[in-house]
């Protein structure tokens, strides 16, 4: 779990500054492993654990689990989708390290 959390906290952070939009969909596909995860230690430690349901750490962890899907794009775009908004149209996919210049007159 350690591992996830890490992958969690800074994985969306490096798909945009190391990769390019190719490898989205393998770290979309980790933050969905990482929120299942997440749900299942949720319901786990409030099975096991007496004073875990309804404490301030079951509360912190459930809005923890709940911002990983603020980074899942393909769950953005559907919620878009279904209030009325149109999905996410701004991708760019420029090299690490390259500067990346636009056309002001266009």
């Amino acid at each position: 779990m350690m591992i996830v959390t890490i992958f969690a906290l800074i994985g969306d952070d490096f798909r945009v500054w190391f990769f390019t939009n190719k490898a989205d969909p393998y770290f979309y596909i980790g933050l969905i492993f990482s929120l299942v995860a997440f749900t299942t230690e949720i319901l786990v430690n409030s099975c096991v654990i007496d004073e875990f349901k309804y404490s301030f750490f079951f509360w912190l962890d459930i809005v923890a689990t709940i911002s990983i899907v603020i980074d899942i794009e393909w769950v953005m775009d559907y919620a878009k989708l279904v209030t009325g908004g149109s999905p996410s149209g701004e991708r760019v996919d420029v090299k690490p390290g390259t500067f990346a210049a636009t056309n002001p007159t266009a």
